[in-house]
């Protein structure tokens, strides 16, 4: 489970999880999706909410954008978003 974070990353995190919907066949969005993932990282660490960002690290090690070929691992990117945004929400009670 995730620390209760602060609405400001809820939002954000729901932004990042709409862009990897979008970046499943478009590579610019896919690149766009693994910045916005590693920024936020970084300020969840920098905050100290290390739970959270140990889950966003494991996102980011599966995710590897390519140009030109199909994201293998995009199904369990998706599945692992949508399971932290959850969890967040939940954390937060909403």
């Amino acid at each position: 489970m995730v620390e209760k974070l602060p609405p400001e990353f809820i939002k954000e995190l729901e932004h990042v999880s709409r862009l990897h919907e979008q970046a499943v066949c478009d590579h610019e969005k896919c690149r766009e999706f693994s910045e916005n993932l590693s920024n936020l990282l970084v300020r969840l660490e920098d905050l100290k909410y290390y739970r959270a960002a140990d889950r966003l690290m494991s996102i980011l090690i599966n995710c590897s954008p390519k140009e030109a070929s199909h994201c293998e691992k995009a199904s369990l990117v998706g599945e692992m978003m949508k399971e932290i945004t959850k969890e967040v929400r939940n954390a937060a009670g909403k």
